[in-house]
């Protein structure tokens, strides 16, 4: 193998360890309360959040994230990203669709957050709680805009016997 080649992939491999690091160093670290986001999250869980993740790629549907209440800014909220820009939102007979396919198994409030076919813009994401009845989310302050997202849910890092990667 040329000697440049092998120089080039001794630099690569670095790579995922020095981003693991600075994401280690930049993380947010977040105590969860509150039953929202039962069973990936408990409270007293401690989290870390990856303020780097969204620099490099946009939030994806399914992404558990820590974001600002777009009414009172000082709240942070930890919630799934259940849409993204583009995608159709209705919140409708108890349940929320995105796309035309249910979300979720629990019974949402049958009046909130989007009316019927609510297209998404493109700086817009639509963000649930996995416990829909103990939650207060897009279905009652409608969709937040990209700015408010402020990390991505890396893993649980206390009490010891629940430390995990977050998925």
């Amino acid at each position: 193998m040329h000697p440049l080649l092998q120089q080039a992939f001794r630099h690569l491999a670095r790579v995922p360890v020095a981003y693991a690091l600075l994401a280690f160093l930049t993380a947010r670290r977040i105590a969860v309360r509150g039953w929202s986001m039962y069973p990936a999250l408990a409270p007293g869980e401690r989290v870390l959040f990856d303020a780097l993740a969204y620099r490099l790629a946009p939030p994806r549907s399914g992404d558990l994230v820590l974001a600002l209440h777009p009414a009172r800014p000082r709240l942070r909220l930890l919630k799934r990203v259940a849409a993204v820009p583009g995608d159709i939102v209705a919140v409708r007979d108890g349940r929320c669709w995105v796309n035309g396919r249910l979300t979720g198994s629990a019974p949402y409030e049958p009046d909130g957050g989007a009316p019927a076919g609510t297209v998404l813009g493109r700086d817009e994401y639509f963000l649930l709680g996995d416990a829909a009845h103990r939650s207060t989310d897009a279905r009652e302050f409608g969709a937040v805009a990209r700015s408010a997202i402020l990390a991505r849910a890396w893993m649980v890092y206390w009490p010891p016997g629940k430390v995990r990667r977050v998925s």
